[in-house]
């Protein structure tokens, strides 16, 4: 009798086992289809976003565009040829110039971390000459010895 509940428990022991290694491998392939499926949906909602962020820009655009050249018919309208061409500078100016503005800084932008750069290269190549000339008087290879 305990020869049979002896084999009993084993079996049931080696059952259990592979019971628990199912239920992890079940686990496993549970967390990587959801995974899956997160970077999945993830990815369908980031474009869905981005195309319609696309087109609410562009609308938007559209929309100034329409409203800018209805004022400026009317205007045209009301207005001398002299006039007419001071408007158009106006507007021609009022587009172009937030673009130079913004190249203008990112020109400045770049100066700015050039100079920078240049610093962390002279601080650097100042250390690590100034540590060369250390090493060299300490071990007696320097002009010194």
């Amino acid at each position: 009798s305990s020869g049979i509940n002896a084999e009993y428990g084993g079996w049931r022991q080696v059952e259990e086992r592979r019971r628990l290694e199912e239920d992890e491998i079940w686990r496993q392939m549970v967390n990587c289809h959801q995974g899956t499926m997160d970077s999945y949906l993830e990815e369908i909602i980031t474009r869905s976003v981005s195309k319609t962020a696309d087109e609410q820009a562009r609308a938007e655009i559209h929309a100034k565009a329409e409203k800018i050249n209805e004022i400026a018919y009317d205007i045209e309208s009301r207005r001398d040829r002299l006039q007419s061409e001071d408007i158009v500078a106006a507007l021609v100016y009022s587009f172009l110039l937030p673009e130079v503005e913004k190249e203008t800084l990112r020109e400045e932008v770049k100066k700015e971390q050039r100079r920078h750069i240049l610093a962390a290269h002279s601080v650097i190549h100042g250390q690590s000459a100034e540590i060369e000339r250390e090493r060299s008087s300490s071990s007696g290879t320097g002009p010194e010895s």
